[in-house]
């Protein structure tokens, strides 16, 4: 089977059209143990950083960050790869941290956190200065571990399209609540059955959201829009790092679609940027040490890997 090159992946890329994409809400580090590493991430941030990373997108981050020395970094990053982050809120605090190391077989797996730092006590409130910073982008992009899922009503009835990743955390009422105002809904079903697979965006249509895109692991991805149902393939690619895959799958099927691709050609690209962001060390790359700073933050542990 043929891989793909980092080079040539990008290459497939150069010809989708910038977008204008803001990411709000969760930021992490993510601290590989075992390489005593710490790697900026979280959804709605990495989001964010593909949309300028792959595309030269306008982009933005709207969460809050703690004041320790991952937080500088975090935020140190953001101005480097040029994604605006004026209108980030500062709490004194840990920032959040996600912590992985190695399984039996050489993955990378979650084992614990910080329970979000200091945005675990904490909630972004949108203010009107925020609703006009957002407005003047084309996407909102959120998730369900960002906890802003009571300002979804102002922000889309200003007119500025919001997706969504559901990822396999939200239950049945988080996703009622928020369908309608949602354009595109993001979902992890790698280890559902097919029936499942539909049930699900059977479900989230008829609670309103008008695409429903599920991804599937190496089974690829599927889109439930207009009645039809659309496929894809996953990219060979000589994998670095999985960590941002999924997040960077997002990022290119919205880049894609706000340049008016169809869904298939939409798919295309999304896989082509999965693929890309497994070519790079965490989600986007742009380490800092961990230390025992670090690793005193692990104190909520999920698992053993």
């Amino acid at each position: 089977m043929m891989m793909y090159s980092s080079e040539e992946l990008r290459d497939m890329l150069s010809a989708v059209p910038a977008p204008s994409l803001v990411g709000v809400g969760d930021n992490v580090l993510d601290c590989y143990v075992h390489e005593d590493l710490a790697y900026p991430g979280g959804n709605a941030l990495n989001v964010a950083v593909y949309s300028r990373l792959f595309f030269g997108g306008d982009a933005g981050f709207v969460g809050i960050v703690g004041d320790d020395r991952f937080a500088a970094h975090l935020q140190d990053v953001l101005d480097e790869i040029g994604v605006d982050r004026s209108r980030v809120r500062h709490a004194h605090g840990a920032n959040g941290m996600a912590f992985v190391e190695l399984d039996d077989d050489g993955d990378r797996v979650f084992v614990g956190s910080n329970r979000g730092g200091v945005q675990a006590g904490l909630r972004l409130r949108m203010t009107e200065a925020d609703a006009e910073y957002l407005a003047g982008y084309s996407r909102v992009h959120t998730s369900v571990y960002s906890s802003i899922e009571s300002e979804l009503p102002a922000i889309a009835e200003r007119g500025t399209a919001v997706s969504f990743d559901y990822s396999n955390d939200a239950d049945g009422d988080v996703v009622r609540a928020t369908a309608q105002h949602v354009d595109v809904g993001f979902f992890s079903g790698g280890a559902f059955t097919e029936s499942e697979v539909d049930a699900l965006a059977t479900f989230a249509l008829e609670c309103g959201m008008t695409s429903v895109v599920i991804t599937l692991g190496s089974r690829g991805a599927r889109v439930f829009e207009g009645g039809a149902t659309h496929t894809s393939r996953v990219v060979p690619v000589d994998a670095v790092d999985a960590l941002g895959a999924g997040d960077a799958f997002i990022t290119g099927f919205l880049a894609a679609r706000a340049s008016g691709a169809d869904i298939s050609r939409s798919l295309e690209v999304a896989s082509t940027t999965g693929a890309l962001a497994c070519t790079l060390r965490g989600a986007f790359g742009y380490p800092v040490r961990g230390g025992d700073d670090a690793r005193a933050q692990l104190v909520r542990r999920y698992r053993k890997a």
